[in-house]
């Protein structure tokens, strides 16, 4: 057994757990479950964000299993208990996505495709789904379907790093006394964080160029444990708290903060995402969700990806924080009921149902 288990987070059932090798000699966790019940929909395989690990998935996979699904979850290399690559564990890296990108094909290849039937489905979160949508092109011959939840297309401005834009409306605000200086409207708003994409992303990349890029960002550090009260992925305090007590007890599987590599290939593919043909470009049918609340990616980035693509649907859950797959049941059955009627699709749905499954 190669996970963990805790009393607050039970290893499910019938779970099937191994590693298996990429081709360029890179050892990925994985785990597996059977589908629940009569009615057999087809195979999911779970994409996480960055710093994230198969645990922390459990309770969405007994959703899945219990919809039906077949359900297939991995550790991106450098978080979990896939092969990290730095001397220092916690240090997030990757130095391109390229190979995050291997990570996916060798299990969908190797563990979903020849384990279980088809359809073939994706559901991937935060870094998952940027994964998925610079790949769909080739992900198109291996899946039917994806649903991603709130993608990391662009970084929110004022929230990862200092607005310089907020500061310079509170100068003039306070010399005009408040005639001038006044907040944007929403829609004006800028979509990501300038600071960050003018300064932040340059400089990542040249840190890497010089060698530099398993340093951590600046301000980074290898703490994996955050209150409640400071996070911003979820509004489930519940929840959250049951993830730290799983990095409690086995902090080998948690991760710090990314270094200037993983935020300069991040960078590469976001950017990539923005070309005129990045939209129509997309092959794979996506349901793509954007948390209302989202602190940690930039939800207009989402809409406005989404506005160039043709094969693309979109919904916004209001008032949600970034993790809506760990958020409160509020907002989690908004996703659910989004998930059932995108997956695995009418079609699909009769196909399924004329084959007896």
């Amino acid at each position: 057994m190669s996970l963990f288990h805790h009393p607050d987070n039970p290893v499910p059932e019938g779970t099937q757990s191994g590693f298996v090798d990429t081709a360029d000699g890179v050892k990925i966790r994985f785990a597996h479950w059977p589908a629940r019940g009569p009615a057999r929909k087809g195979t999911v395989t779970l994409l996480q964000g960055r710093a994230e690990f198969i645990e922390k998935y459990f309770e969405v996979v007994e959703g899945l299993r219990d919809r039906g699904f077949n359900v297939v979850s991995f550790d991106w290399r450098g978080q979990g208990c896939s092969q990290r690559l730095t001397r220092n564990p916690r240090r997030g890296h990757v130095s391109n996505f390229k190979k995050y990108r291997l990570d996916l094909r060798t299990v969908l290849k190797d563990i979903s495709l020849a384990t279980y039937p088809g359809p073939h489905f994706a559901l991937a979160h935060s870094t998952g789904g940027l994964v998925v949508l610079s790949d769909s092109e080739r992900l198109r011959t291996m899946l039917d379907r994806a649903v991603i939840t709130a993608p990391l297309l662009g970084i929110p401005s004022g929230t990862w790093a200092p607005d310089l834009s907020a500061a310079r409306r509170w100068l003039v605000r306070k010399l005009t006394f408040g005639v001038l200086g006044q907040p944007p409207l929403k829609a004006l708003s800028p979509k990501t964080s300038g600071l960050i994409e003018k300064v932040g992303f340059p400089l990542a990349r040249v840190f890497s160029m010089m060698g530099l890029g398993r340093l951590f960002v600046p301000g980074g550090n290898g703490q994996i444990l955050v209150p409640y009260e400071s996070n911003r992925q979820t509004s489930d305090k519940v929840r959250f708290e049951r993830f730290n007590k799983v990095l409690e007890a086995a902090p080998e599987l948690g991760v710090g903060a990314p270094t200037m590599g993983w935020l300069a290939a991040a960078a590469r593919t976001m950017l990539s995402l923005r070309k005129r043909n990045a939209g129509p470009g997309i092959k794979l049918p996506c349901l793509i969700l954007a948390a209302g609340a989202d602190r940690v990616v930039s939800t207009p980035q989402i809409e406005d990806f989404v506005s160039r693509a043709k094969a693309t649907a979109y919904v916004e859950i209001a008032g949600a924080a970034h993790e809506l797959m760990m958020e409160q049941d509020i907002y989690r059955d908004q996703f659910w009921a989004a998930f059932d009627a995108f997956v695995p699709g009418l079609e699909m749905e009769l196909e399924l149902q004329k084959s007896g499954l």
